[in-house]
């Protein structure tokens, strides 16, 4: 499996494992690609770009995984506790990955904004960085 998409499907499955974290949403609601008709709150994967992190003789990739938060909400309060919640849980997580070993995986930051219909959604990048698993 590639990488990032390793990353991603441990990442989604440690974020779908995390009772607190669904209590936010209101049930399993964070996405690869949003369903139709699917109403937030929700979490999307939006964006992973990945970069060549060898050295030497050693073959490495830094991805950086962005999440979009969006909710409903006139207010940042339901965005910044689903944020929080998530750094809790993927900050620096021991991710098990397909094919790859993950070195790390930090949250390079988090930005909560106001939407064309007046709701507040955020944008959370992180950071991982793999090797292969040899």
């Amino acid at each position: 499996m590639n990488a990032a998409l390793s990353v991603q499907t441990a990442m989604r499955a440690l974020l779908l494992a995390d009772a607190p974290l669904l209590a936010l949403l209101g049930g399993g609601h964070v996405f690869d690609e949003v369903p139709r008709g699917a109403k937030p709150p929700l979490v999307e994967f939006t964006a992973i770009e990945t970069r060549d992190w060898s050295v030497m003789d050693q073959k490495a990739h830094e991805h950086m995984l962005q999440l979009a938060v969006a909710t409903a909400e006139r207010s940042r309060a339901a965005a910044q506790a689903i944020c929080e919640r998530i750094e809790t849980v993927l900050d620096n997580a021991a991710l098990t990955l397909e094919g790859h070993r993950l070195v790390n995986l930090r949250l390079v930051f988090w930005s909560v904004a106001r939407s064309r219909d007046q709701s507040f959604g955020a944008t959370l990048r992180f950071r991982a960085a793999t090797e292969p698993d040899i």
